[in-house]
């Protein structure tokens, strides 16, 4: 029906149990830390009183996936700036100045790295701007072969170590602040969640959350006490593309399979899908399991006997009641 597809996006994830996240399962939490400025150099020597461009960053072992440098489009500082280009240092990348109102022009010095694949703020500033992320870490949170021979292999801490060693001897190491950090970390494991760039199954969510804000607003669905249906129309207002695959080693699997070519085939049995695609070479049945709020929905509709109209799911649903706890309005309600 158009509603679940599978794609390369951002999603919260957890380097030690090795699978992607929901939001409830993260906690920020805020952290004593510190707030670094790097200077990226102009290509041909200073411009207009400039070195080159210096950017604040908390986390200074992603700026090797940077791919632009980002400044408010008012900030008179850098107008003349915008569409040049700025050498990403230790990479030695030259990288564009862009201008996108997502920039605090009196946060730092007003410009900002943007690295795609490793935040997810920086997700959407690269999609406006048709860049091209660049991932540089591997699923264990160690860095990858996208970056400079020096830094492969090294965790992301180790990494930001030597990144900032490395900086400092080249004197690109503007300065170095206590810096009061807000931290995601994994309900579960403790360790901190890193937006990372991989393969999934989301839900397009515009259309059910369209149906779901309307079936409140006519009166059809009521909350008690009242004042939830604000959570509740909060969360569907500013809902992205839900994430619902995991990579676990239990749950209700994916009903998705590929050929030898990699074509997706999605059906109820990988009979099924060989007899309506007639299809003879051999299948790939897709890893990954539902997310568990996904399975909870299912849960009790197919116990009465869905997707088959049997008299239980007619007697029972649509119904009339639902008792549950206020913090699963979220993801289950």
């Amino acid at each position: 029906e158009g509603l679940i597809y599978r794609g390369k996006r951002l999603v919260n994830w957890d380097p030690v149990l090795g699978t992607a996240v929901s939001d409830l399962e993260v906690d920020t939490e805020e952290e004593d830390g510190k707030i670094w400025e790097l200077l990226y150099p102009f290509p041909d020597g200073p411009m207009g009183g400039l070195k080159g461009l210096t950017v604040a960053t908390t986390r200074p072992e992603t700026m090797l996936g940077d791919v632009a440098v980002a400044v408010h489009p008012e900030d008179e500082r850098y107008k003349a700036l915008v569409g040049k280009k700025v050498i990403l240092p230790l990479a030695n990348r030259a990288i564009p100045v862009i201008a996108d109102d997502y920039v605090d022009p009196k946060f730092g010095t007003g410009c900002v790295k943007i690295t795609p694949a490793h935040d997810f703020n920086d997700y959407q500033v690269g999609k406006r701007h048709g860049l091209e992320p660049v991932n540089i870490l591997r699923l264990d949170a160690h860095l990858n072969e996208n970056v400079p021979q020096a830094y492969q292999g090294l965790e992301r801490l180790a990494a930001r170590q030597r990144v900032l060693d490395d900086l400092k001897k080249q004197g690109l190491l503007a300065s170095e602040k206590a810096y009061k950090l807000r931290v995601p970390r994994s309900g579960r494991t403790g360790v901190i969640v890193e937006p990372m760039l991989t393969d999934q199954w989301f839900v397009a969510m515009e259309k059910p959350a369209k149906a779901g804000l309307e079936a409140v607003a006519k009166g059809q669905v009521k909350f008690f006490p009242e004042h939830w249906t604000t959570t509740y129309n909060q969360w569907l207002e500013n809902i992205q593309d839900w994430c619902i695959s995991r990579q676990l080693w239990w749950g209700h699997q994916i009903p998705a399979w590929y050929d030898e070519e990699g074509k997706v085939y999605v059906g109820s049995s990988e009979s099924e899908i060989r007899e309506k695609h007639k299809v003879t070479s051999s299948l790939r049945r897709d890893p990954d399991v539902l997310d568990t709020w996904f399975s909870s929905a299912l849960w009790p509709i197919s116990t009465l006997g869905w997707p088959d109209q049997t008299p239980e799911l007619k007697k029972f649903y649509p119904t009339s009641v639902l008792i549950t706890s206020r913090d699963i309005i979220t993801l289950w309600v």
